[in-house]
């Protein structure tokens, strides 16, 4: 009696992982495309422009935290 009421439990839930799986288009998850996102990839002086930006801001950054050590000390 116990194996019957195992075995059923099993059919139900195979049953179910099958009915389920058949809702979705595929196993894994469809990942966005990077092209999509702004118009693509950067060109070589593009990337130039946001490498001297970031290191412009970063240079700001470095000046704005010596000059409040300074202040505290």
């Amino acid at each position: 009696m116990l194996r019957g009421i195992k075995f059923t439990a099993f059919a139900v839930c195979v049953m179910g992982t099958v009915a389920l799986s058949g809702c979705a288009e595929s196993i894994y998850p469809r990942l966005p495309s990077l092209a999509t996102k702004g118009g693509g990839l950067l060109t070589p002086t593009e990337q130039q422009q946001a490498i001297n930006d970031l290191s412009s801001d970063q240079k700001q950054h470095g000046n704005k935290a010596a000059e409040e050590i300074q202040r505290r000390e």
